[in-house]
């Protein structure tokens, strides 16, 4: 199938790669950018200010992109695919432009301004998925799914090692904390001319009842409103805020308490990665066939707080990295669980929505750990510990909802959210 082929597919794979990529790539190289007198953006501060300022800069790309994503999958509606991602790239690439301006000249308003630019305009996924549904047939859309959750998480293995050890000059001399950005500006530019030059679009029809601004805090606020999905959607957010607390702070505080450097620190966030791609490529496939999600989703929680709790007990990256694995291997599956649960409670004409609720739920999440965290004690053991008690709380949601919907699945209902 010459119009289906991988080669044509290629650059929307390399958006999904590009978007999940910026997300992780900052995380190691973040830390000496806002901690590191001498070669960060603060020449001057306490620990306050630059636990606030690295909270701010995580929180406000997940805030921005929380509300650029839905915008932007609206546009592509009405403007096409190929518009919209071009605009995507094109925002991407000015954003780590500021980036790389803003540590040269030391400006810490105007790095942020990068970030949120960036968090603007890397809600390109849904775009993207839209973009190779529109070519798949329906007969190879589940393994074209499949394509793009690897990318996804080849995009969070790869993230934290570029952003680790190109920014070590130990490594080569011309390495600098700009470099790292350097390169996803770089990939960037090269995507859209891909982009440009290899995509035919297939015209798809536009919305018949045109454009509307749309709302993602409606979108957020109605999933605690839905019927059926009130009990799941409350255990996704302590799930997502838990979670995004322990991915976001976790190698600040082995950096601060353990010594760590951002090359260990990127190796650590990596093999995070793996174990994402893991789940989704082995493990939920796998427990899908043998196990209820009512019975996967609690298990998965608590090995998750097992995780995250075991993160603070040790320095030694022998026993940290197989709990990252393992950790991140437990919330691939909790989450596919949940969202899976909340697809089935809801009829065919409510997917769209449930999907958007979850992607609220899930962006907001990263927003606010930022932010709260940042604010009150970036670098210390709250972070960590305030993750473990979320996921926590949330295991104990979901196992009592399993133990009070076990008569209705038994008979074939999943009971109400």
């Amino acid at each position: 199938m010459p119009q289906n082929s991988l080669a044509r597919l290629i650059p929307f794979y390399l958006i999904i790669f590009i978007d999940n990529l910026s997300v992780s790539l900052v995380l190691p190289v973040l830390i000496p950018i806002s901690y590191d007198p001498s070669a960060g953006l603060i020449a001057v501060g306490g620990s306050g200010t630059r636990d606030v300022f690295y909270g701010l800069a995580i929180g406000l790309y997940s805030l921005a992109m929380f509300f650029g994503a839905p915008l932007l999958g609206s546009l592509s509606d009405l403007f096409q695919r190929k518009r919209t991602l071009a605009l995507c790239l094109s925002g991407l690439f000015v954003g780590y432009a500021l980036t790389v301006w803003a540590m040269l000249s030391k400006d810490v308003v105007l790095f942020l301004a990068g970030r949120v630019v960036c968090g603007l305009f890397s809600g390109s996924l849904p775009v993207a998925q839209a973009a190779i549904i529109d070519v798949t047939p329906k007969e190879h859309r589940v393994t074209a799914i499949g394509r793009i959750m690897f990318w996804v998480s080849m995009g969070y293995v790869a993230g934290p090692l570029i952003g680790g050890y190109l920014s070590d000059a130990t490594l080569v001399s011309w390495f600098t904390l700009q470099t790292p950005f350097v390169f996803v500006a770089g990939a960037t530019l090269l995507n859209l001319v891909i982009l440009l030059v290899t995509y035919r679009e297939q015209r798809v029809a536009k919305p018949a009842d045109g454009f509307s601004l749309p709302n993602p805090v409606a979108r957020l606020v109605e999933a605690f409103r839905f019927p059926g999905i009130r009990v799941l959607s409350v255990a996704l957010l302590l799930m997502s805020l838990g979670w995004t607390a322990f991915f976001q702070f976790i190698g600040l505080y082995l950096t601060a308490n353990e010594g760590f450097d951002q090359r260990t620190v990127g190796n650590l966030i990596s093999v995070v990665g793996v174990g994402l791609a893991a789940a989704f490529l082995v493990f939920v496939p796998l427990t899908a066939k043998w196990a209820r999600p009512m019975a996967v989703v609690p298990a998965a929680l608590l090995i998750m707080t097992a995780c995250i709790v075991a993160t603070t007990l040790t320095g030694a990256v022998a026993v940290l990295y197989p709990v990252g694995l393992l950790g991140a291997i437990g919330y691939g599956l909790a989450y596919s669980g949940l969202v899976g649960l909340m697809s089935v409670a809801v009829d065919d004409s409510h997917q769209g929505s449930i999907m958007g609720m979850a992607g609220a739920i899930a962006a907001s999440s990263a927003g606010v750990t930022g932010v709260v965290f940042g604010l009150i004690d970036g670098a210390g053991l709250l972070p960590i510990l305030s993750a473990a008690v979320l996921v926590l709380l949330a295991a104990v949601l979901m196992g009592v909802r399993s133990t009070a919907v076990e008569p209705a699945a038994n008979a074939g209902v999943d009971g109400n959210g």
